[in-house]
């Protein structure tokens, strides 16, 4: 399957910023921020279907945030 040249596998699809996904970057899925994060379905109907299942939202725009293991609240 290849990326339309308007979808970016590393940047969000609805604000162009880094996604930091695990999986772009070549670590598994089960390293990626959004594995323990939900998402709701009217956030994920947001996304261009040019890049639906090729390019992740962001944390900010998923309403998520990534988990860092030395991070405080």
């Amino acid at each position: 399957m290849s990326i339309p040249l308007e979808c970016d596998a590393i940047r969000c699809p609805l604000c162009g910023q880094p996604n930091a996904c695990a999986m772009a970057c070549g670590s598994p899925a089960s390293h990626c921020w959004c594995s323990s994060a939900r998402i709701a379905p009217q956030t994920l109907a947001r996304i261009p279907e040019a890049s639906q299942r090729l390019a992740c939202l962001c944390p900010r725009c998923a309403g998520a945030e990534p988990a860092t293991p030395n991070e405080r609240p």
